[in-house]
């Protein structure tokens, strides 16, 4: 008996990495025989009578998770799709609703509480022993309960949502966030040098000061730009430093971004604060060695000593060292490119990962079945875990 294919509904945030995940997702699915896909984007900036109610204009995750349920409504009936998949939690308010009629699947890249506990760089407080906080994690826990089943992009995620929510890890799935391999050809040759013989740094990242590139100038100032040549891709305004060139306006997957990828020799993020930077898993894929720091899932994407080196957040000593130690020692760094790029074809390829991501959602979708009607499809309930 042939199965029916699967028509999936993903409602997916769009800010920050997220663009760059959705749109790489989207790719790796197309033509897919294991489901059907219907896209549900969900941007960041207030739209509508959203931006006229106070409150409900600053609070991310309720304005996204209002636009996610409207849009799933709007979708069509009887029930439109055979699962949903929400990504990430703050457009996931409504899934206990959803859930009643089909399976939810949430993909996320760090908990409510990962994001309170690195939050202070995104200008985000919050007092965990406040009785709007308390009542927000019972709010949560009821949310990642109501879900067939969960995937994080990090085991740091993963761990959140068993110690501080009580999820089952059984039901969770630990899978990177993927890029297009495709774009990024990897060359095992050192490129060739600039005028000057000047080596090549990269940093990229849309917010400046929080992904610690105030640092990088500083590090710049103090005679790193005798060596190196700084090459920044943000949205923000850039203060004046020696040896930098800044790269406005560039997109996801952009051309010009990819030309940086290719040319360049080293990937420096010395981010006070992020979850999982997509981007590290894109230096890795175009072969450059990784500069970074130990926050959050970061050190789970970078392996230390072996296709970067991890330093603490704001140690410009540190950052200092690492740049001019690879910026010294072509080998290194050819040795480092390489090992980044076996880790992103192992953990990182968009396509590899899409059919995990896959695999979870029959499952959730055969666990929903079970839990509902006592009845089994056949399908065995089994997540690919780390």
């Amino acid at each position: 008996m042939t199965s029916k294919i699967p028509r999936v509904g993903f409602v997916m945030e769009q800010t920050l990495g997220h663009v760059t995940y959705a749109k790489n997702l989207q790719a790796a699915y197309e033509g897919s025989h294991r489901l059907t896909n219907s896209w549900i984007p969900v941007p960041f900036e207030p739209w509508g009578p959203f931006r006229h109610v106070p409150r409900l204009g600053r609070n991310w995750a309720a304005r996204g998770s209002l636009y996610a349920y409207s849009a799933l409504r709007s979708s069509g009936r009887p029930r439109p799709f055979d699962a949903v998949v929400f990504h990430t939690s703050t457009v996931a308010l409504s899934a206990p609703l959803v859930a009643r009629g089909t399976p939810v699947i949430l993909s996320m890249d760090a908990t409510p509480l990962n994001y309170d506990r690195v939050g202070t760089h995104y200008g985000h407080l919050a007092d965990p022993d406040s009785l709007g906080e308390r009542f927000k994690q019972v709010i949560w826990r009821r949310v990642f309960q109501s879900a067939a089943a969960l995937t994080t992009w990090s085991k740091w995620a993963k761990d959140s949502l068993q110690h501080d929510y009580g999820v089952d890890p059984d039901r969770v799935a630990a899978i990177n966030p993927g890029v297009d391999l495709e774009l990024f050809p990897f060359r095992y040759t050192p490129r060739p040098p600039t005028t000057g013989g000047l080596v090549r740094i990269l940093f990229v990242g849309g917010d400046f000061v929080r992904k610690g590139g105030l640092v990088l100038l500083d590090c710049m100032r103090a005679g790193l730009a005798e060596l190196c040549e700084l090459h920044v891709v943000t949205r923000d305004t850039v203060p004046h430093a020696p040896g930098v060139v800044v790269h406005n306006n560039l997109m996801p997957n952009d051309p010009r971004l990819l030309r940086l990828y290719r040319d360049c020799d080293i990937f420096a993020l010395p981010t006070y604060a992020d979850c999982l930077a997509v981007v590290l898993a894109e230096a890795m894929a175009a072969g450059l060695p990784v500069v970074t720091t130990n926050v959050a899932a970061l050190p789970e994407v970078v392996s230390h000593g072996r296709s970067g080196i991890i330093i603490s957040p704001g140690d410009e000593r540190g950052l200092g060292q690492a740049l001019h130690r690879l910026a010294g020692d072509p080998l290194l760094r050819q040795a480092m490119g390489r090992q980044g790029r076996a880790i992103a074809e192992l953990n990182f390829d968009v396509r590899k990962n899409a059919d995990r991501l896959a695999v979870v959602i029959d499952a959730g979708m055969e666990r929903w079945r079970r839990d509902r009607t006592g009845e089994s499809s056949g399908v065995p309930i089994a997540l690919e875990t780390r």
